[in-house]
C-alpha cells in the first residue's frame, strides 16, 4: 500500500485528472466560464491562491470573531470551573491524582493538554479578576 503513495507517476496523473475536472467544472458553469481565459493566462496555481486568500479573508472577518467570543464566553469560564473544582478542599486529592494522571499517564498529548488547560486557566483568571 505504501508503494502507491510513493509512486510519482500516479500522483502526477491524479493531479492532472483533478485539474481537468476543475477546468471542466469552470467551463460547464455559465458564470464561471468567463474565468477560463484568466485561468489560461495566469495559471491554475494563481487562481487557487486567490481563492485561498478569499477564504482567509472570510475566516478573519466572520469565523475568527465568533471563535473568540465562544472562547471568551464558554471556554474560559469552563476552564476556571474545572481547575477550581480540582483545587477545592474536598476534591484536592482526587484533583491531584487526575492532574498527575493527565500529565504522566496519557503521554505527549496529555501533557500538552494539561499545559494548555493551565494556560487557559491563568489567562481566564487574569481577565476575570
Amino acid at each position: 500500500m505504501r508503494a502507491i503513495f510513493r509512486n510519482r507517476k500516479l500522483w502526477k496523473r491524479a493531479f492532472q485528472i483533478l485539474t481537468w475536472v476543475l477546468i471542466l467544472a469552470f467551463v460547464s458553469h455559465r458564470e464561471l466560464r468567463l474565468l477560463v481565459p484568466l485561468l489560461d493566462a495566469l495559471g491554475l496555481e494563481l487562481l487557487l491562491g486567490l481563492a485561498g486568500l478569499q477564504l482567509l479573508d472570510v475566516y478573519r472577518e466572520r469565523i475568527a470573531p465568533c471563535a473568540a467570543l465562544f472562547t471568551r464566553r464558554v471556554l474560559h469560564p469552563a476552564a476556571i470551573a474545572v481547575v477550581d473544582a480540582f483545587a477545592h478542599g474536598t476534591t484536592r486529592p482526587l484533583g491531584r491524582v487526575l492532574w498527575n494522571l493527565l500529565l504522566t499517564g496519557s503521554g505527549y498529548l496529555g501533557t500538552v493538554l494539561a499545559f494548555k488547560l493551565a494556560g487557559v486557566h491563568r489567562a481566564a483568571r487574569n481577565t476575570a479578576g
